[in-house]
């Protein structure tokens, strides 16, 4: 099938010796995605070093743009997979990291905790405790506590990630609701009760139905997602704060930012100095 002239001189650029052509034939390569095909597979199985290298490259700068896509798709979907989505939110920030792996990692856990009764908040409470769990306070500090391979890995989270996956472990039948009350993530029961993994996992009676903020499964992925959003900009780290941004908005370019001050989105004209006029 033969391509596009201005396609085929953009890919004989990926073996150019001069790493600024390469880059710049890679960026509009990006542009032009769906017309690539077949050709950054065979690519890859290039006997050129150079050329097999940037397809690899460019490869997974696709990956990681569908990534975010199918992040910011999943968002606005009428239903969401928790796990499915907070794996998304793992890779956002950890973004060499293995998604079977983390499926795995997930599927061990849930395994473990099928081997307890999961149908009370005092069963929740104790397997989580058994487990060596500490839920730590909500902070932009530790972009890690809303990672849930560290999570699983380490026992130590944020309140809200712990929350999360606390509610994902629930017999189907124990109906618990995600909840967050003066601040704090905790699970409620419908009776009147909640658990507080801040509190490690205590079990106490709620302080009235007119304090609980009901949260769904998307506010607590968007919640995780704007928070290492943040962590990015307390870090300063411009790759995170652009792909995060791109992730929940949808967007691909720097638009995404272009609500942020500068460094992040400088304008694009200085403002005019305003004249000087004397008085007559």
């Amino acid at each position: 099938m033969s391509r596009n002239p201005s396609l085929e001189s953009l890919i004989s650029l990926l073996d150019d010796e001069d790493e600024h052509v390469a880059v710049s034939a890679m960026a509009e390569l990006l542009d032009r995605e769906q017309e690539l095909g077949e050709v950054l597979a065979e690519l890859q199985e290039s006997d050129d070093a150079l050329a097999r290298r940037r397809a690899h490259q460019l490869q997974a700068a696709i990956t990681l743009r569908r990534r975010r896509r199918e992040f910011a798709a999943k968002l606005d979907a009428p239903k969401v997979d928790l796990i499915d989505g907070l794996i998304d939110v793992h890779l956002q920030w950890y973004d060499n990291d293995s998604r079977p792996g983390l499926v795995r990692l997930w599927e061990d856990f849930r395994t473990e905790a099928r081997r307890f009764p999961q149908r009370t908040l005092e069963n929740l409470s104790y397997f989580m405790r058994k487990s060596g769990f500490s839920a730590m306070a909500e902070t932009t500090l530790h972009p890690e506590y809303y990672c849930i391979g560290p999570v699983l890995e380490n026992g130590v989270g944020a309140g809200s990630l712990l929350a999360g996956i606390i509610l994902e472990i629930a017999d189907p039948a124990f109906r618990i609701k995600l909840v967050r009350v003066m601040g704090e993530f905790a699970l409620y029961d419908g009776d009147g009760r909640l658990l507080l993994p801040g509190r490690n996992f205590q079990v106490c009676a709620a302080p009235g139905i007119e304090h609980c903020d009901f949260w769904d499964r998307r506010m607590l992925l968007r919640f995780a997602s704007t928070t290492l959003f943040a962590a990015a900009v307390n870090s300063d780290s411009f790759r995170y704060i652009l792909t995060i941004a791109q992730a929940l908005s949808g967007t691909e370019g720097d638009e995404s930012l272009d609500y942020m001050p500068y460094p992040y989105y400088p304008a694009d004209d200085e403002p005019e100095e305003p004249e000087n006029s004397e008085a007559n």
